[in-house]
């Protein structure tokens, strides 16, 4: 049994009904953010609540009031020294609902992540850069035809043919001495991690563009990484071939 957070009530459940509130199976009118929990406290709760709020207010969804200590009073209810947590808010009528759930999670050993690409209808556009929506599937869809191929990610090419993110993740590359990253305009999510690296590359004088990607834009580059909330930063293998 875990606990979890729905409207104001800490309530008992099983992983059943967790499973069904999953974004990309669960489809409602409203955003989603996930968060690394660790003993106890859970990480950049103000930058993800920032940006939970932006997405609410393109949808035009009410935003309720939700406090970084409901989050990390999930995570200690349910005794995970790591986890995943997750909070949702959606409309359902005229009715706003909240939850927060957390799940175990293993911060990856792996060295760098085996990527292949997969064709999206994503538009270029940055309207959508700050609604990490709970209409998900697209990105869960990738995501297990990735793994169902034996690869740990999957790379989106929206409607222009451009490499915008993964299916969990922003990418960034480096070519002789620049760190680039694809602009919001292609369709991209503002990653908190984005917005960080971006942020830490600056302060370093390390010189940061946002430029389009492309399949042999990424080939030449000297390497490359993604980046999320949970795993932080994770190279990948660039290979010649591509499937």
């Amino acid at each position: 049994m875990r606990t979890i957070f729905l409207d104001g009530k800490y309530l008992k459940t099983d992983g059943q009904i967790i499973d069904a509130f999953t974004p990309g199976i669960f489809q409602a009118n409203g955003v989603f953010e996930t968060m690394l929990g660790l003993d106890g406290k859970v990480m950049d709760t103000a930058l993800h609540l920032r940006r939970l709020r932006k997405g609410l207010k393109i949808l035009r969804v009410r935003a309720p009031s939700i406090k970084a200590s409901a989050l990390n009073e999930v995570l200690l209810r349910n005794h995970l020294p790591c986890a995943r947590v997750r909070l949702m808010v959606w409309q359902a009528g005229h009715r706003t609902h909240v939850m927060i759930v957390v799940l175990p999670y293993k911060i990856p050993k792996k060295k760098a992540y085996r990527v292949c690409l997969i064709k999206t209808g994503r538009g270029a556009n940055d309207r959508m850069a700050d609604l990490k929506s709970l209409d998900y599937e697209m990105y869960a869809r990738a995501y297990s035809l990735a793994q169902s191929k034996g690869f740990d990610e999957a790379l989106l090419l929206n409607h222009n043919g451009h490499i915008i993110e993964a299916s969990r993740a922003n990418i960034f590359w480096s070519k002789d001495g620049t760190l680039y990253t694809p602009p919001l305009s292609s369709g991209c999510l503002n990653g908190i991690t984005r917005q960080q690296v971006i942020k830490q590359a600056k302060n370093l004088k390390i010189s940061v563009k946002e430029q389009n990607l492309t399949l042999e834009i990424l080939k030449q580059a000297n390497d490359a990484f993604l980046t999320n909330s949970l795993m932080g930063v994770m190279p990948i293998e660039i290979t010649d071939e591509f499937n």
